[in-house]
């Protein structure tokens, strides 16, 4: 008989435990005393088990907070890599009067060496004239012209010589024009000091009717008597709506372009809802700068705000273009709006920085330029995109911001005494507008000595 050691009698117990199958049917000896053995070794392993995931295991909280942070990652890189597809796929609807099968070549619209004008001034251009201002109108705005030449139009008195009563209170609060610029332009000039009055012209741009035929011409005789009598009337033979705005813009820069480039230094471009504060934008123009009301503060941010600086002056005489900036606007995709933007018209995410339509100025140059780069580039229907943005960035023309151009209205009628451009004025507004500005004698209050910073803009536009 052979005999075995304890040791190796256990080992040989446990081997046979592990390696014998589960009892079937009919085989229940010895299932009683083998379970505690099993059950027991299966805990030790699990529980080895759960000790090893421990160790590498972070606590719950990191754990969750992980999760959130991975979720937001996914979520943004998916809204960055579909909103704008989903953006455009919203733009398929045409526009009605500019199909995806009506040409965008403004070439087939401008004809460039031919007179289109259906009415011309007399004599447009033949003398020097240091600004000229093309208000962008309505066919049927009888109204609203007869109001702008009543009111701020009326550059024979509402001109330079009023600038010093306009802010009689806060002389020496605002830098005067500077000599060389008066030198330069001294053309453009006559008289001096309080008396110095500076030529400017005025001009109307309409297109024409599309229901002519039914209307008898009325709405055309009425606008040839208008013409003969003021001498500021320019009608092209496009139909005149708001989709045409465009083509109604490329047309001021064309006869601009053609009629005024050698006797005109500065070119205004503006709608028929704008206040113009013309002895502002004529000192600014002449290297001064605008003093400052509280009612213009929140125009301004914290480098414009320092009136009495020499950088705030115009010094430039050419590659200027000046208005209310607007950056990253992205195309309305809404086919309700007013501005809906049709993606076979625009492909891309944003729009390019440009300035409000509202009203922008530009050196005479600066006309040409934007005239030649515009017969290049395929037609956008909203006029401020197009030509202060798009056209702009073809002809490498550096767009600046200006506190003094709003595009809005301002509740404040100082406002109207502080700056150059105030939008969303109708004609009723317009005259009041006007009677508060030209009562020289109303002294509009300037900012508090301690005035709230808060309330200035970033400096930062873009």
């Amino acid at each position: 008989m052979v005999h075995l050691a304890p040791d190796l009698v256990e080992q040989e117990e446990q081997s046979s435990l592990l390696a014998e199958p589960s009892a079937g049917i009919g085989s229940q000896a010895g299932s009683d005393d083998d379970e505690p053995a099993k059950h027991k070794l299966h805990v030790t392993k699990s529980s080895q088990r759960r000790r090893q995931r421990k160790r590498f295991l972070l606590p719950r909280s990191l754990r969750r907070y992980g999760t959130y942070i991975l979720f937001s990652i996914v979520f943004i890189l998916l809204m960055y890599t579909y909103l704008p597809n989903m953006n455009a796929q919203k733009r398929h609807v045409s526009l009605s009067d500019w199909s995806s099968n009506t040409s965008l070549d403004i070439k087939d619209y401008i004809q460039v060496q031919q007179d289109t004008a259906l009415i011309m001034p007399r004599d447009f251009c033949r003398n020097k004239t240091f600004l000229i201002i093309a208000v962008c109108t309505g066919l049927n705005n009888f109204v609203e012209r007869q109001t702008i030449r009543e009111t701020w139009g009326n550059t024979s008195e509402f001109n330079y010589a009023v600038f010093a009563r306009l802010h009689s209170h806060l002389k020496g609060h605002y830098l005067p024009p500077t000599p060389t610029r008066l030198q330069l332009y001294g053309d453009y000039l006559s008289g001096a000091g309080d008396t110095l009055m500076v030529s400017v012209r005025i001009v109307f741009i309409v297109g024409r009717s599309s229901y002519e035929e039914h209307l008898g011409n009325e709405t055309q005789l009425r606008l040839h008597n208008e013409a003969e009598l003021y001498n500021d009337i320019i009608q092209e033979n496009f139909i005149d709506s708001y989709n045409n705005l465009t083509l109604k813009s490329v047309m001021a820069l064309k006869h601009i372009s053609r009629s005024c480039a050698k006797t005109c230094a500065y070119f205004l471009k503006c709608d028929d809802d704008t206040f113009v504060n013309v002895p502002n934008l004529l000192h600014f123009l002449l290297g001064g700068t605008v003093p400052l009301y509280n009612d213009t503060l929140d125009y301004h941010d914290r480098s414009s705000v320092l009136v009495m600086s020499q950088k705030n002056r115009l010094n430039a005489t050419s590659g200027v273009m000046r208005g209310h900036q607007f950056c990253n606007v992205v195309p309305v995709s809404d086919v309700t709006s007013k501005w809906y933007m049709p993606f076979y018209m625009f492909q891309g995410e944003a729009y390019p920085k440009y300035l409000s339509g509202a009203g922008y100025i530009m050196s005479i140059d600066v006309v040409e330029r934007l005239f030649e780069a515009a017969l290049n580039t395929t037609l956008v229907y909203l006029e401020d995109v197009y030509i202060t943005g798009i056209c702009a960035n073809h002809a490498n023309i550096k767009l600046q911001h200006s506190a003094l151009f709003s595009f809005s209205r301002s509740r404040h009628l100082c406002a109207f005494k502080g700056s150059i451009i105030q939008h969303q004025v109708k004609e009723e507004n317009m005259s009041e507008a006007w009677r508060y500005v030209s009562n020289y004698s109303i002294q509009c209050p300037p900012p508090g000595k301690y005035f709230h910073h808060m309330r200035l803009r970033k400096i930062n536009y873009c």
